[in-house]
């Protein structure tokens, strides 16, 4: 016959699956709450109100973005979603109701009573309205410079803003990338930095010592063309270390390739102050200078007009730049395919402008001026020779300039 402490430890051990399982049932909005790689998540739904509906009947599918995602975000762009519930909300429920496009998983998927929870890498966000700048009613001038690549792009939108009745003074400057950061984030002199690479660390750290807490707007994307003269009939293909060979090494073009003649090589590469040089250097000589700093016969200049003129004075030279100076002169040069690649099929780099809030606080005709750029850039930017930013880059550009203009 069993006693009283058998019938309890038979009751304790019958029910401990049970137990267990309750353990370790959980809605969606506790999963979040638990999991400490989503605590900017967890303070998002807590300040939209909205830990019910994560908590509510299923099945909901949650893509939700670990704290690395929102690193991407500057505080200003987060402090405003905080302070913006409408805004935030939409954000939250396209994670409810979206898809992972633009994201990749970072971990197998959590299965809470009410459905699925999905950590991801990316934000994902809805498509983002701006408001609608009158070109005519912006006042003050605005000051933009910076990379030569970016240069066509800004100065066309520049031109269509002052076509639509803008009546200040507006500059752009093509002075390259790194000369572009150093009038923007050390000396302060400049409303807009154009780049066709992201800052460095020490040109942030310039920004954050001057006040400007510098955030990128991705508007497009390049191609780099690697181009000929026009009269160059046997160039017609290159692999990457004859690429590198004609950049550095070679003397004449039968030194990059026995069947080609032995005529000297004259080089035409953009200055160092490029991020089209930059990136060249990173994929080409794996981010060392030198073999093309010392090559003979090589002439830098930081404005691309400079560059298409040398090319396309010598059958023999050679040079490389971004894709839209190459799309406005294809009369007169040619683009060499790499490793049987053309580069209209090639993006190889972000088309940037950068700017700071604190910046568009003291001149709102700054952050006008970029709402209106977002507004048109997508028909402006195949005319002046790049590609289309993907939309949910566009979108992440939309979001840093709403939070920065109070949008």
């Amino acid at each position: 016959m069993m006693n009283f402490r058998t019938i309890l430890y038979l009751v304790a051990v019958l029910a401990l699956p049970f137990a267990i399982v309750q353990a370790d049932s959980h809605t969606l909005a506790e999963l979040v709450a638990e999991n400490e790689q989503l605590t900017t998540l967890q303070m998002l739904v807590d300040s939209a109100g909205m830990g019910d509906a994560l908590a509510g009947e299923g099945p909901l599918t949650l893509y939700a973005p670990v704290d690395e995602a929102f690193a991407a975000l500057p505080d200003f762009a987060v402090d405003w979603l905080l302070n913006n519930p409408d805004r935030l909300a939409a954000v939250i429920n396209q994670h409810l109701t979206g898809d992972m496009t633009g994201a990749n998983a970072v971990a197998d998927p959590l299965d809470a009573d009410n459905g699925t929870l999905q950590l991801i890498d990316a934000l994902l966000l809805p498509e983002l309205e701006l408001t609608e700048v009158i070109p005519a009613f912006v006042e003050g001038d605005i000051i933009a410079a910076g990379s030569s690549t970016v240069f066509p792009l800004s100065d066309a939108i520049a031109t269509r803003f002052r076509d639509e009745g803008y009546a200040g003074n507006i500059t752009v400057d093509s002075i390259g990338s790194g000369a572009g950061f150093e009038r923007f984030c050390a000396e302060g002199v400049t409303d807009i930095s154009n780049a066709s690479r992201g800052i460095k660390d020490a040109e942030l750290e310039n920004c954050h010592s001057i006040g400007r807490s510098v955030f990128p707007i991705r508007v497009g994307t390049d191609a780099l063309a690697v181009v000929i003269n026009s009269a160059n009939d046997f160039a017609d293909n290159l692999t990457l270390e004859e690429l590198a060979r004609l950049f550095s090494t070679a003397n004449t073009w039968q030194d990059v390739n026995a069947d080609w003649p032995a005529e000297p090589v004259e080089r035409f590469i953009p200055g160092t102050d490029s991020g089209t040089f930059d990136y060249f250097v990173e994929e080409v000589f794996d981010k060392d200078q030198a073999p093309m700093l010392d090559a003979a016969r090589t002439s830098l200049s930081e404005d691309d007009n400079v560059l298409v003129n040398g090319v396309s004075g010598n059958p023999y030279a050679v040079g490389f730049f971004g894709y839209a100076y190459f799309e406005a002169n294809r009369d007169i040069l040619k683009a060499v395919p790499i490793e049987d690649v053309a580069p209209a099929g090639s993006s190889v780099d972000d088309v940037f402008m950068y700017a700071a809030p604190e910046t568009i606080s003291e001149k709102p005709q700054v952050g006008e001026f970029l709402n209106y750029y977002l507004a048109v850039v997508n028909e402006e930017v195949e005319a002046a020779g790049y590609f289309p930013a993907d939309a949910a880059g566009l979108n992440v550009a939309r979001l840093l300039v709403a939070a920065a203009t109070g949008g």
